[in-house]
């Protein structure tokens, strides 16, 4: 780990008014010394850091640039940071300096949150050109796994050890580890006497005239709740679908595409069941039209809702186009994988829709 000490001597001694040659009388040693120290040439001697941060009028721990853990704006600016790592140099790189960061605070569990979210989100990118791409999804869960797991171990905050849990069984599911899931999900806590506190804020606000925050708050609060419906409408569709009620499962599922087209919002996830539902009912014309849609809401889509006119004021990070491309290329590698697809696989439309996808990643 590199120390930030030669910066933080060269610029304490310059607002000071000190020259190299002063502050090296002030401590007994060299102006090579000194300036050896400020190019990072070499580091002060342990025992003269008392006398050197007494000379410049700082602690030890801030001529070291020490911190115990970031706040909570650096943790931010260092998730964007390692993010642009991965976006721009790969998956390798990423992770080589997330691991850094992991050494120099190794027992901070938000660190951990925010380092295990960042390998489930660049998962893709680890993929490309593997021979074994299972081995390595496998290794990716795990390193989140094991991170979210120190991370709620390591939690003095209980909301962040129960975001900590629901990732972890989040990756167990993805996982396929489905009985360690719902023992996890088992020992969450039961709902509080007020579900949902939130909603008194909500009315104070509006009753205060904070219009602002009663309009963010309330734009969440309806997002969360829409994404609750439309979740379990999807799931109630699946469910329908295996047990062979397929009117069951399309009404969940017109009911799903309407939500989201009362609301704006991205329709991939209602065209891709539209999709599968064809497929099994053999209607191939259908399902290629639903495919090129799908494909083509794929290639459009960017998850940004500043110009949504429900949920404007709920966005905090947009994805970056590295990002969307991740997950464009999961989307390619299950159609061209997916045994589902295989009554349409060979139809040119299908393998248009396709080259219109890879030119977007290309471009």
């Amino acid at each position: 780990m590199e120390l930030n000490i030669g910066s933080v001597i060269s610029n304490v001694r310059r607002g000071k008014g000190l020259t190299q040659e002063a502050l090296a009388d002030a401590v007994g040693v060299s102006s090579a010394a000194v300036s050896k120290w400020e190019t990072g040439a070499s580091y002060p001697d342990i025992t003269l850091l008392p006398p050197l941060a007494r000379a410049l009028g700082l602690t030890v721990d801030a001529l070291l640039d020490y911190h115990a853990q970031p706040t909570d704006q650096e943790l931010h600016e260092l998730s964007e940071r390692l993010g642009k790592v991965f976006d721009e140099q790969g998956y390798a790189a990423g992770r080589a300096a997330c691991e850094q960061m992991l050494h120099e605070y190794p027992s901070y569990g938000p660190l951990k949150l925010v380092i295990g979210s960042l390998y489930y989100r660049y998962l893709s990118f680890a993929l490309g050109g593997k021979a074994d791409p299972d081995a390595m999804i496998e290794d990716v869960v795990q390193q989140s796994l094991t991170l979210f797991e120190q991370a709620e171990q390591e939690s003095k905050d209980g909301n962040e050890g129960q975001m900590a849990k629901a990732l972890r069984i989040s990756a167990l599911t993805m996982a396929g580890r489905y009985d360690e899931a719902e023992e996890l999900l088992d020992s969450l806590p039961g709902r509080p006497f007020i579900s949902r506190p939130e909603q008194l804020y909500q009315t104070l606000y509006l009753a205060r005239g904070d219009l602002d925050k009663a309009e963010q708050m309330d734009q969440r609060a309806l997002f969360e709740q829409y994404s609750e419906a439309a979740t379990s409408l999807l799931n109630l569709s699946a469910v329908s679908r295996r047990r062979g009620d397929m009117e069951a499962a399309q009404r969940f599922t017109d009911a799903y595409c309407a939500l989201t087209e009362l609301f704006q919002l991205d329709p991939m996830a209602g065209l891709q069941m539209q999709l599968t539902l064809a497929e099994e009912r053999g209607d191939n014309e259908r399902a290629l039209d639903l495919f090129e849609q799908y494909i083509d809401a794929v290639i459009a889509h960017t998850f940004d809702y500043t110009d949504n006119p429900f949920f404007f004021a709920v966005q905090t990070r947009v994805p970056t186009k590295n990002e969307l491309n991740a997950m464009n290329r999961l989307v390619l590698r299950a159609a061209e994988e997916d045994e589902g697809f295989a009554a349409i696989r060979g139809e040119k439309r299908f393998a248009d829709a396709l080259d219109r996808l890879r030119k977007a990643l290309d471009d």
